[in-house]
């Protein structure tokens, strides 16, 4: 087989490698913000503009995020799977496998198009294809962004460094830059790592005007349009959700993090979806020490003319730095492992690197180290395809993580609302108390005071409901969805007669205020107003609720009581 066609089969089977890793992941359902970004974010975006400029007051919407290729993917995969969980799961392990093959011709343009510059790239390509920390990016429908971003920095690198400068290259470069941006923000190091790969491959060297104009006229237009929408978007380009004091100090929760990171990579055991604290103490030493140790290592390489592993080196640090000021930002979630999808690029390149001498000994030594290398993958594959069954549903993924929280409400919380929405009521309410015990920011004191009140509305015990609600409601005034529940709370503990509609009115005006787009909201003022008489108003909300999309679990009674209400209206006539 000739060196090309090798290729080619080895790009291949690290495509097919990644789909069959992750197949089981198919059958996963939503879980965690899926629903959420279903059902109260999409239907907000109703064309092409929307998607560029988002409108404001969409529901649980960051107003750090501009993501318009992420937003993107998910209606794509909405209009072809109609809202089915398979679709949008699809299209991430088809993005995953895309990557992995973008890692490997990556890998081919620091190593070499020789037999060992191949081995070692599809070696690191393949465990990048199976690493088990991908899991949470690749599992879950709302992790794509990783994803992506990471598929598109890799297209831009591989572009990029295809060939001499030339203006259609440049573009293309670009293309691929603006949209690797627009699916996360970490995209930002896609511009250190184009310099330094033209550095080592010595592209830099003599350049002219002309010539650094064409090699990176694209990528430069791709910022500049990326900062001009983001700007316009969300109205400055850092974003401004405030930071937290962190307990323990800013650097010792920046270096802890660090070092967790890089376990994580070395040793990917005992993953959570939901890291509630950073490690600390002794371990802040030891990581201290050896990012100084990789550091110097990564120096010395350079020094050395050793460059690739350098450069490798350099790419972990690089993309994993814009997730470390989360440390302080969301003190109550401070890690992520979603985080180290673009890193780990970095590090399985830099463990192919590691192999790359063996390729050229004997073949019997080959032998040796190509069948150590199977068995890793065999294990990491292994690790992987159980680990996406932990993301099949709620009550499976909280079950998991709460048996490795011990510090934050949250999983106990989480896992509460996965029984409660199953029916086991006991449960949920245990949890959901287990939880007051437990670290909870504002939003999940609220968060648990709200569903103790749903679990009371459910019961038919309004009394109760009212005191939740209005106990998460001094957790944050101006939540719209406290506003709506205390609302429903008094319409429905005081009989829905138009002394409670008057009561509750307040409520539903200030929730509608705060999050336009809602379409319980609205269905709860058309109700409210047709208590009071007026049956003009109630129509209007009732078909605005129709236009937002209600909840599944309400759509057709808002239909129903529409359809009677215009009758009713037009008889009146």
């Amino acid at each position: 087989m000739s060196p090309k066609a090798a290729s080619f089969a080895l790009l291949a089977a690290i495509g097919i490698l990644a789909l069959l890793v992750y197949a089981n992941s198919l059958a996963n359902g939503f879980v965690w913000d899926d629903p959420i970004i279903l059902t109260r974010q999409l239907v907000v975006f109703r064309s092409f503009g929307d998607v560029l400029l988002p409108p404001r007051g969409i529901p649980q919407f960051s107003p750090d995020y501009y993501r318009p290729l992420t937003v993107a993917s998910y209606l794509l995969d909405r209009l072809i799977g109609g809202g089915s969980p398979f679709m949008f799961h699809f299209s991430v392990v088809l993005f995953h496998a895309a990557t992995a093959a973008l890692v490997y011709l990556f890998g081919i343009t620091l190593f070499g198009r020789d037999r060992c510059g191949i081995a070692t790239a599809a070696a690191g390509a393949a465990l990048f294809a199976v690493h088990p920390v991908h899991t949470e990016s690749v599992a879950w429908a709302a992790g794509r962004s990783d994803v992506l971003a990471t598929c598109f920095l890799l297209a831009a690198l591989v572009v990029h460094s295809g060939g001499p400068g030339s203006l259609r290259r440049s573009l293309l470069t670009g293309a691929c830059t603006v949209l690797a941006l627009g699916a996360k923000e970490i995209s930002v190091a896609v511009f250190p790592l184009l310099v330094i790969q033209d550095t080592v491959s010595g592209r830099l060297m003599d350049l002219p005007v002309t010539g650094w104009l064409r090699r990176y006229g694209g990528v430069l237009t791709a910022g500049a349009i990326y900062v001009a929408l983001r700007r316009a978007a969300i109205g400055e380009f850092i974003g401004s959700a405030p930071g937290e004091a962190l307990e323990g100090g800013a650097l010792g929760g920046v270096i802890g993090a660090a070092g967790g990171y890089l376990a994580k990579l070395v040793w990917p055991v005992g993953l959570s979806a939901y890291i509630d604290h950073v490690p600390s103490g002794p371990w802040v030493i030891v990581s201290a020490v050896t990012l100084v140790f990789v550091s110097a290592i990564a120096i010395a390489w350079w020094r050395r003319r050793k460059r690739v592993p350098a450069t490798l080196v350099m790419w972990i640090g690089l993309t994993l730095l814009p997730s470390l000021p989360i440390v302080w930002k969301i003190p109550e979630a401070p890690m992520a492992e979603r985080y180290l999808y673009l890193p780990s690029v970095g590090f399985c390149l830099l463990v192919g690197y590691g192999l790359s001498p063996a390729w050229r000994r004997d073949r019997r030594t080959r032998a040796f180290v190509a069948a150590g290398l199977v068995i890793v993958l065999t294990l990491a594959a292994a690790g992987t395809v159980r680990r996406n069954r932990v993301w099949r549903d709620d009550v499976s993924l909280w079950e998991d993580t709460a048996r490795k929280s011990l510090v934050s409400g949250m999983p106990l919380r989480s896992l509460a609302t996965a029984y409660q929405q199953r029916g086991r009521v006991d449960e949920a309410r245990q949890y959901f108390e287990r939880a007051l015990g437990r670290r909870n920011s504002p939003v999940g004191l609220q968060a648990i005071y709200s569903n103790l009140g749903t679990l009371a509305m459910q019961a038919q015990d309004f009394a109760t409901a009212e005191r939740n609600y209005r106990q998460a409601l001094d957790m944050n005034p101006n939540a719209p969805d406290m506003l709506f529940n205390l609302g429903l709370a008094i319409l429905q503990g005081q009989g829905a007669t138009p002394a409670a509609a008057e009561n509750a009115m307040g409520f539903f005006l200030r929730a509608q205020s705060l999050s336009p787009h809602d379409g319980d909201i609205q269905a709860a003022l058309g109700q409210t107003y047709a208590i009071r008489g007026d049956r003009p108003r109630a129509i209007q909300h009732l078909r605005r609720a129709v236009e937002l999309s209600v909840s599944p679990a309400s759509r057709e009674r808002v239909k129903n009581f529409l359809e009677e209400l215009e009758r009713a209206e037009l008889g009146g006539h």
